[in-house]
């Protein structure tokens, strides 16, 4: 062997003793993430459903260990939730700060209502959500969805639905409107509460409310369809839209979210003990009492999820601009 050649693998033994392998880097990484609390930005005032999950699994991740830092909620409210992102990219993309929200953030994406959309993040998971009802007074003469679906195609525009514009519930009345292809007129709703008022005024036909806002009112109204992938174990005998026939799914997850630049270690790191969170009895007590699905989906499959939902959202919102 020359001497060039040992010269040349003596070098690169040094270096690899001088210099760790990027594994053993990424090993360190995760190892001592975190080494300081999490913060979690949630884009609402404290006291909703977001903020309450968000404080239920932080409180979970500590009292287990799951994380060796504390998990901080840190509440921003308003401007749509522009105030939450500004918040969390002024913690850095070091994962140290991130957000819990919902997929209204595709809405406002979709809207070009906003100043963020998905570019600004990367997934880290769900840790699910709720899915709503469609509903009508009790005394309305409908019995079935097809039945208020007839009646919107025989007679186009004959119904009010209660929204509010850019929400929730005007997005998933327009995606089974052009699935189903039939028109109402709508109403400002700007809340649940809001839309109850309407509907039992007579001022609104429709409304579509949380399924545990719809549990609340006993047998004020009366629910056509439910949008999650599945029937609610609490209304059994309610069908979803997708068995009806209307490729119409909202399931508004529990979503958590890192800055693009987040490193993957921190962002493994904080999912593992998500995931872990989701599935304590109390967790799925809590979850299964509220008509949430406590249940889990990873960064990837969310990403691809939430990205495939977008383009649904964008296709709606070109319509009804």
């Amino acid at each position: 062997m020359s001497r060039r050649v040992l010269l040349m693998q003596s070098l690169a033994g040094l270096a690899g003793l001088a210099a760790p392998s990027v594994a053993g880097v990424s090993a360190a990484f995760a190892q001592s993430f975190p080494e300081k609390p999490i913060r979690v930005v949630v884009p609402f005032k404290a006291g909703g459903r977001t903020d309450a999950v968000a404080r239920l699994i932080a409180e979970k991740i500590q009292e287990k260990n799951l994380l060796p830092q504390p998990v901080l909620i840190v509440n921003a409210g308003g401007g749509a939730g522009s105030n939450g992102v500004q918040q969390m990219k002024r913690g850095g993309d070091d994962g140290y700060t991130i957000m819990h929200w919902s997929h209204q953030m595709l809405i406002a994406e979709a809207m070009r209502l906003a100043s963020f959309g998905m570019g600004d993040f990367r997934s880290i998971g769900f840790t699910r959500g709720g899915s709503p009802v469609w509903c009508v007074r009790q005394n309305a003469p409908y019995e079935t969805l097809d039945d208020l679906i007839a009646d919107l195609k025989a007679n186009p525009q004959s119904k009010v639905d209660a929204v509010g514009i850019g929400s929730v519930p005007h997005f998933v009345g327009a995606m089974l409107a052009k699935e189903a292809e039939f028109e109402t007129r709508l109403v400002t709703a700007n809340s649940g509460a809001d839309g109850l008022r309407l509907l039992l005024g007579g001022s609104a036909d429709i409304a579509l409310f949380a399924a545990q806002e719809y549990l609340a009112q006993g047998d004020r109204i009366k629910p056509l369809v439910y949008f999650g992938a599945e029937r609610l174990p609490q209304l059994p005998d309610l069908p979803t839209a997708k068995e009806l026939g209307y490729d119409v799914v909202w399931s508004n997850p529990n979503w958590w979210l890192a800055p693009a630049g987040a490193p993957d270690e921190a962002v493994e790191a904080i999912a593992a003990a998500l995931e872990q969170a989701i599935q304590d009895p109390e967790i799925v007590a809590y979850f299964e009492g509220n008509t949430l699905s406590p249940y889990w989906t990873g960064g990837e499959d969310s990403e691809a999820e939430s990205r495939e939902l977008l383009d649904q959202l964008k296709a709606i919102a070109a319509d009804l601009q």
